[in-house]
C-alpha cells in the first residue's frame, strides 16, 4: 500500500492519537517500576517518538500543502491525549509532583477556554511561537522524567529538574501571554462595538 505525501500529516497525527492514550500509559506503568535503564530508555525513546510527530506532522502538511480541516480538527486533540496520558501516568507512578500536572493542564485548558471565548467574539487566538517552545521544553522535561532512573545518573537528575524549571516558567509566560492578548483584543472589540 502506498502512502500519499499529502496523507502522511494526517497518519502521523492518528498514531499519536492512538499511541498517546491506549499504549503510552500502559507501557510506562508496566515498564517504570522497574527502576531499569533500559526499561525507561525504551519508554523515553516511544514519548519522544510520539513527540517529534507533533512538530513533524504541522511541518509535513505546511511543506507539501497538505493541510486539511480533519488534520486541523486532530491534531491539536492528539496533542492534548500526549501530555495529559503522559502527565497522568508518571503523577500515578509517583515519578512527578502533582502539582506540576496541574499547571501544565491547567495552561492548556485556560488556552482552550480562552480561545473558544474569542471565537464568540470573532476573535482568534493564533499559536505563538512562544507556545512551541513551551511545548518542546514540557516534551524534554517529560522524555528525561521517563528516562531518568533516581539516582543512578546524577547528572540526568539535575537535568530533569532544569527543563522543569524551564518548562514550568514557560508553561506560565505563555499562559499569561494568551490571556493578555485575549485581553487586548476583547478590549479592542469593546472599543469597535
Amino acid at each position: 500500500m502506498k502512502i500519499e505525501t499529502a496523507q502522511l500529516p494526517t497518519i502521523l497525527t492518528l498514531i499519536r492519537l492512538v499511541f498517546s492514550p491506549l499504549v503510552l500509559p500502559l507501557l510506562l506503568v508496566i515498564l517504570l517500576p522497574y527502576e531499569n535503564i533500559f526499561l525507561n530508555s525504551f519508554g523515553a525513546l516511544l514519548f519522544a517518538a510520539l513527540s517529534i510527530t507533533d512538530f513533524l506532522d504541522g511541518y509535513l502538511a505546511r511543506r507539501f500543502s497538505a493541510e486539511s480541516l480533519l488534520g486541523a480538527l486532530l491534531d491539536p486533540l492528539a496533542d492534548k491525549f500526549l501530555l495529559y496520558a503522559t502527565l497522568i501516568a508518571l503523577v500515578a507512578l509517583g515519578k512527578i509532583y502533582y502539582y506540576w500536572a496541574i499547571i501544565f493542564i491547567g495552561r492548556e485548558f485556560l488556552v482552550m477556554g480562552l480561545r473558544s471565548f474569542a471565537l464568540e467574539y470573532d476573535c482568534a487566538l493564533p499559536v505563538m511561537w512562544f507556545g512551541k517552545v513551551k511545548t518542546f521544553f514540557q516534551y524534554l522535561y517529560l522524555t528525561i522524567a521517563i528516562l531518568n532512573v533516581p539516582g543512578t545518573f546524577m547528572f540526568l537528575d539535575h537535568l530533569e529538574q532544569w527543563t522543569l524549571i524551564f518548562a514550568l516558567g514557560l508553561t506560565i509566560a505563555s499562559g499569561y501571554k494568551y490571556t493578555h492578548l485575549f485581553y487586548v483584543q476583547m478590549k479592542e472589540q469593546e472599543h469597535a462595538g
